[in-house]
């Protein structure tokens, strides 16, 4: 056999066999994955290959998997030079890939997949099903591979080391695990038990991951299991998973286990050190002794009950953290555990006590927390808090992060599915990562499902951030298309991948704009800058698009597309879809028009196609097997929880038995029985279109539209209304040149309502380019239009494709760029010409992020043509990065912006706007000058003409 040649995995007769040491003491975890990888051959070959654990039996073409030292034919091939590991000895889960031409004799190639350490061989050995098209969402979100009775993998692709990953600890949390995750574990596996977990430990390693949470609301994981109870963790340590309990879970204890044991450690069930420390230091010593063996994170600290904060000041909340952490402390090391790896959380009001108070001194400097990895947190929304100053970045046992893709708590909860952007992920992860946090990356996925998409892009970035990270700005799109690839690409064409993968970026920018839950019939302005109609033709064209590929794919991946793609980005757009029609019905009824009732059935059909969505989900694809998985409120909320949530309600509006002609104009609420009302002026820079509505109260009507001027165009002129018909209105610019003024004359039924039709005319003539110019009292900028980008202090702007609610973000970098003053600051520039003296509103929209240091806000500064500029904070007095009860945070995660106003004296003409970050962190997204107020809409003025 020539050594160039293909490597075979199976062929129409027979497959490989795999070899492991049986001796080796990692044989059991490696016995798990090698029978998974044989099911993967099996899965697109037909073939099983069999596993074998006697040299002796061994011929032909052979796969040998195990790490250095713990696989005695690998370590023989070592030492005769036959296979070369320098690349990752001493290395930290790494692989090692060799084709070896007779390793002994009678076996003509071997494929040896040798790891610098259990997780390493773990990983190499799944890097083949990979290649072979399996999918790490195989088995959890049913993607079948193309079938194949010959599977050959180039030697091009095989001779190759892997790179030791970029975090440590890399994994995610189930939590929040009621209703859909909790009722289709019950369903499918009777409990959160070893035969589900084996699933769930296997995802992680294909996702190249190596750490837990486990689900904890109503389930202990060293409790649940079937064939023992501990064998959970039995397993998870044979896979060489890495467990931890969660932020308010001590040594090793669920949260659920203290009131379903307490009466074995005292006759008080009460979860408060001060006043019950013996029963809860005996309980901690029992979880101890039950997990010690096992490779585990250690959780430190406490938090009340249920997630809660405990009770006393803050001085003394930090005093009894620290009895507490000390008792933790003497129990591990009382079963010779001290050096095991240990996590604080500094998770909500944790990270008080860790930076201290004016009145009390934080936890921070406190040498006893020398050696215990410090695990910070976002603000539950995706939004990171503080993070390390510089010379905080290299302390001894290093930071983590604990970041969410789902929540359950206020300002509301959203637990469905994925809200959030691959783009603001790569923003703020890459940011925790250049700030070092690099030791534990956790991420609360939930229910799990439906977040396959950025539980892996979490995964990926964590693992490879050299491939994805700060030097990868702007590679989200391609990430997506490669995943959409992995899951569907061996039966689509690139173009079919690219389309969907945009499907996967519009649905979920679309639900990053505002989550589902909290989307209400007003949300977007039904009156201005046709938002509202903007965003349901947004909603539309990816529910298009899914159910157009769906039709492309072959039946053996539909139940995938349907899980992966169809129903979130369908379901999504059909809740957006469903508040627009509330918004219209209301509208129309509060004008007494029937069309209010055809607004009434859409929602209603949008409420059944949500039902129906949800059922198929359920019950209509893997021939069930997914039952209760999407069982998540999602509507409607009116609570931080789902208590209470509700479809949206409609109001019917009965005919009159007369006819009577109702109009109504954009940009005014009120609909027009008789009288003159007047469209928004019209500009030869903006060119718009609108649209008057003609609609009955009554019985229908015969109707017509005269225009007074032929420079006014008119899509209809008549018509039969019986509940509403639509008249678009625009201008035939060749027809005028200047301002110019004129009416519609719209009669039917009786009567004749008038609406005035007005031209604002700006010559712009030797205006310079990219200069943004005043209409309707407003100029509208997307941030990254700039004239001119000025760097300075090494630090300069740099544009994040496709972030934000509208077009795209800016931000500086490097990450931790922060600045005392303006002319020490990097620079954004914009031209813009305004058409009137006075005073003039600039507001800034801002990705809401939080302050990330207790001395910092988030902080920039704005002037116009070399003027002092003005400093303002995007943060105003009081704000406070996750705390519910704070109003100003609670905004901002819902609108998912922060916006902050200064104010600028300015002449007629043209001027320069200088825009200066002084904070790290800062993001900024959009910029809107105004004469006057601005009418209310939820995503600004759509930008303005520039030249």
């Amino acid at each position: 056999m020539k050594s160039n040649e293909d490597f075979i995995l199976a062929a129409p007769d027979q497959a490989v066999h795999i070899y492991l040491d049986p001796k080796g003491t990692d044989y059991n975890g490696l016995r798990r994955v090698a029978e998974s990888f044989g099911a993967d051959i099996e899965l697109v070959s037909g073939i099983a290959p069999v596993i074998l654990t006697r040299k002796e039996q061994l011929s032909e073409t052979v796969v040998i998997a195990g790490p250095i030292g713990g696989n005695e034919l690998i370590d023989r091939l070592i030492t005769e030079g036959a296979l070369d590991v320098t690349s990752i000895q001493g290395k930290r889960e790494c692989y090692r890939l060799q084709l070896v031409e007779a390793p002994m004799p009678g076996v003509g190639r071997a494929l040896v997949i040798a790891g610098s350490d259990k997780r390493g061989t773990i990983y190499g050995i799944y890097s083949i099903s990979e290649l072979i098209g399996v999918s790490p969402w195989v088995y959890f979100a049913d993607v079948i591979p193309e079938q194949n009775t010959t599977l050959s993998i180039p030697v091009s692709r095989l001779n190759r080391s892997s790179r030791e990953p970029s975090v440590k600890y890399r994994g995610f949390f189930l939590n929040d695990d009621w209703p859909s995750l909790g009722s289709w574990v019950t369903h499918a596996f009777g409990d959160f038990n070893e035969d589900f977990y084996d699933k769930v430990f296997e995802l992680v390693l294909r996702l190249k991951g190596n750490f837990l949470w486990p689900a904890m609301w109503s389930a202990e994981f060293s409790l649940n299991g079937t064939s023992s109870p501990i064998a959970n963790a039995v397993h998870a340590d044979e896979y060489g998973i890495v467990m931890g309990t969660s932020h308010h879970e001590p040594l090793f204890r669920a949260g659920s286990e203290w009131q379903k044991v307490y009466a074995q450690y005292g006759t008080s069930n009460l979860w408060d050190f001060a006043r019950n420390p013996q029963a809860i230091t005996a309980f901690w010593e029992d979880g101890i002794k039950r997990n010690r063996h096992y490779d585990n994170l250690v959780t430190l600290g406490m938090r009340g009950e249920s997630d809660s904060a405990l009770e006393g000041s803050d001085q003394e909340n930090i005093e009894l953290l620290k009895q507490i952490i000390l008792t933790q402390k003497a129990l591990l090391k009382k079963y010779n555990l001290e050096h095991m790896p240990q996590v604080l959380a500094v998770y909500k009001e944790v990270e008080k006590y860790w930076y201290g108070t004016a009145e009390a001194e934080g936890l921070k400097d406190w040498e006893v927390l020398q050696d215990v990895t410090i695990l910070l947190s976002d603000d539950n929304f995706g939004n990171l808090r503080k993070i390390p100053e510089k010379h905080e970045q290299q302390r001894e046992a290093g930071w983590g992060i604990y970041y969410h893709f789902d929540y359950h708590g206020g300002p509301h909860s959203y637990e469905w599915v994925n809200v959030t952007p691959l783009e603001k992920v790569w923003e703020q992860m890459t940011m925790a990562f250049d700030y070092g946090i690099r030791d534990i990356w956790v991420v609360n996925a939930g229910d799990l499902k439906p977040m396959e998409l950025p539980l892996s892009y979490f995964m990926d970035l964590a693992y490879d951030f050299e491939a994805w990270g700060t030097g990868a700005i702007n590679q989200t799109e391609e990430y997506t298309r490669r995943w959409v690839e992995q899951q569907f690409g061996s039966d689509l064409t690139p173009g079919t991948v690219d389309e969907i993968a945009q499907v996967l970026a519009d649905y979920t920018r679309m639900n990053g704009r505002r989550k589902p839950e909290i989307i209400r019939a007003g949300t977007f302005s039904l009156l201005h800058h046709q938002e509202a109609q903007r965003v349901l033709e947004q909603a539309l064209s990816p529910e298009q698009a899914a159910a157009r590929y769906e039709s492309e794919l072959p039946a053996a991946l539909k139940d995938a597309y349907y899980q992966l793609v169809y129903y979130p980005a369908v379901a999504s757009a059909n809740v957006v879809k469903m508040q627009i029609y509330a918004g219209l019905n209301r509208l129309h009824a509060g004008r007494g028009s029937v069309l209010a009732n055809t607004y009434a059935d859409l929602v209603l059909e949008s409420i059944e196609r949500d039902k129906q969505l949800e059922q198929h989900y359920n019950t209509g694809i893997s021939d069930g097997k997914w039952q209760g998985m999407m069982s998540s409120p999602h509507v409607g909320y009116v609570n931080w929880n789902a208590d209470g949530w509700s479809y949206p309600e409609v109001s019917r509006v009965t005919p009159a038995k007369e006819a009577i002609m109702i109009v109504g104009v954009e940009g005014t609420e009120q609909g027009y029985t008789a009288g003159t009302a007047g469209l928004t002026p019209f500009t030869n820079l903006q060119q718009e279109t609108y649209e008057i509505t003609v609609s009955s109260g009554g019985a229908g009507f015969g109707y017509k539209a005269v225009r007074s001027a032929e420079w006014i165009r008119l899509d209809r002129t008549q018509g039969w209304v019986d509940t509403g018909a639509a008249i678009r209105v625009s201008v035939d610019w060749e027809k005028v040149q200047g301002a110019a003024s004129g009416h519609i004359t719209l009669s039917g039924a009786g009567t004749i309502v008038t609406v005035q039709v007005e031209v604002e005319w700006t010559d712009i003539t030797n205006v310079p380019p990219m200069t943004f110019i005043e209409t309707q009292n407003t100029v509208s900028i997307e941030a990254e239009h700039t004239l001119n980008r000025v760097a300075k202090s090494g630090a300069e702007w740099k544009t994040i494709n496709n972030y934000g609610r509208t077009l795209s973000s800016v931000k500086m970098f490097p990450a931790g760029s922060s600045f005392d003053q303006p002319e020490e600051a990097p620079c954004l520039e914009y031209r813009l010409l305004v058409h009137q003296d006075g005073e003039y509103s600039l507001t800034a929209y801002i990705a809401p992020t939080n302050q990330l240091s207790p001395v910092r806000g988030l902080k920039y500064a704005a002037g116009f043509d070399g003027e002092p500029p003005v400093t303002a904070d995007a943060l105003p007095p009081g704000y406070e990065g996750g705390n519910h009860d704070n109003e100003p945070w609670c905004r901002a995660v819902m609108d998912n912006i922060h916006t902050q106003v200064t104010r600028h004296v300015l002449a007629k003409g043209q001027h320069t706007l200088r825009f200066y970050g002084l904070d790290a962190g800062l993001v900024l997204q959009k910029l809107v000058l105004s004469a006057g107020p601005l009418p209310y809409s939820y995503l600004g003025p759509v930008e303005s003409y520039h030249s």
